[in-house]
């Protein structure tokens, strides 16, 4: 039990803490209230500031993202400035200038398409003689606002399926559903379709000894998933070339999935 003697003790000894607490007896100079103050508005505008960037993040996020939408005027002028990145030789000449237009109207969805027999909901098939610029204007079309495509070797596809790590079905599986990418480069597309440059030049091939011709089994999957519109090819033989190639059964449902564009097969080659 505490006497009473040590009881003052403790309420003096709170008293004093009280006013420690308080620190209402220390003196400050104006140099070191300068240095608060300025020290307090630091902080002070710091927090505001991250405040305002956390606002500004979640309003971008919750906002929608308005991506272009190309008329066939400005899908034109887009190809026009790709072309030249890909190939700065390349001309539009007597050869290729309408089916420039065509395909410009298409990849624009420019409802004039359906005068020139492109149907929006097929996909293309371009069919020309060697050298003529189908692998060019294809890859300069892949980047448009309304139907973007990867663009893929069919060699590259069928030598892929012989990878013993990654080939085989999921070769298959991979080229017979939409490509993943992302929205931000493709005009808002995070699923985007395939064109596959000349067929018909690569070779049936095997996987641990099973022989499967990758490109027919693609067309076959694609044509079952109804990816027509998002399904594209470029090759350098004629329909009937392309029956003799891969059969009746695969030339009729090419049919079906994709416009054909053909060159004429007097085009030079402008390879030379």
């Amino acid at each position: 039990m505490k006497t009473i003697k040590h009881q003052l003790v403790d309420m003096k000894l709170q008293g004093h803490q009280t006013a420690m607490e308080n620190y209402d007896h220390i003196e400050l100079t104006p140099e070191q209230i300068k240095k608060i103050t300025e020290t307090a508005l630091r902080e002070a505008r710091k927090k505001i500031h991250f405040e305002n960037e956390e606002r500004k993040y979640w309003v971008k996020v919750n906002t929608p993202v308005e991506y272009p939408s190309f008329d066939f005027e400005k899908t034109l002028k887009y190809f026009e400035k790709r072309v030249l990145e890909l190939d700065p030789d390349f001309k539009i000449n007597q050869y290729n200038q309408k089916i420039i237009e065509s395909l410009a109207r298409y990849f624009a969805a420019d409802a004039s398409t359906v005068q020139s027999d492109l149907n929006l909901k097929k996909g293309i098939m371009l069919v020309g003689p060697v050298g003529c610029g189908k692998t060019t204007i294809m890859k300069a079309f892949s980047l448009n606002s309304k139907n973007p495509f990867a663009f893929v070797s069919s060699r590259r596809v069928a030598s892929e399926y012989t990878d013993k790590k990654d080939g085989g079905d999921y070769v298959i599986k991979k080229y017979s559903s939409p490509c993943t990418v992302y929205p931000q480069q493709n005009f808002g597309f995070d699923k985007i379709g395939y064109c596959f440059d000349d067929i018909g030049v690569e070779q049936t091939q095997k996987h641990f000894g099973n022989e499967r011709d990758v490109i027919p089994e693609i067309i076959y999957s694609r044509y079952d998933a109804r990816l027509h519109h998002q399904t594209h090819f470029t090759a350098n033989m004629t329909a009937d070339d392309i029956e003799k190639t891969y059969g009746s059964r695969i030339r009729s449902r090419l049919r079906e999935m994709c416009n054909f564009v053909e060159f004429d097969y007097n085009t030079p080659d402008f390879r030379k």
